[in-house]
């Protein structure tokens, strides 16, 4: 997990930023192997109580709609699990 956030009432949110490597082998080609791991983790995480957030990485390179994207789910994160 690339982050743990920890919200009042035991709620356990984790965000992950997925580059390449999630989805791809050496070569940059799909990979069916890697994605299916990623997303058994995540099944994992979430039947242990932990909301799973992921991010492309693309969605996370800088860029004029970044910084509002980022805004825009951590308020909307906050509104949900905030106190």
């Amino acid at each position: 997990m690339d982050f743990l956030l920890l919200f009042p009432q035991g709620i356990r949110v984790v965000i992950e930023c997925d580059g390449r490597q999630h989805y791809a082998d050496e070569a940059g080609r799909a990979d069916s192997q890697r994605y299916a791991e990623m997303v058994s983790e995540d099944r994992e995480l979430r039947l242990r109580g932990y909301e799973v957030f992921r991010f492309g990485g693309a969605e996370l390179v800088e860029g004029e709609a970044t910084g509002a994207r980022l805004t825009k789910f951590f308020d909307q994160l906050a509104e949900r699990y905030g106190s």
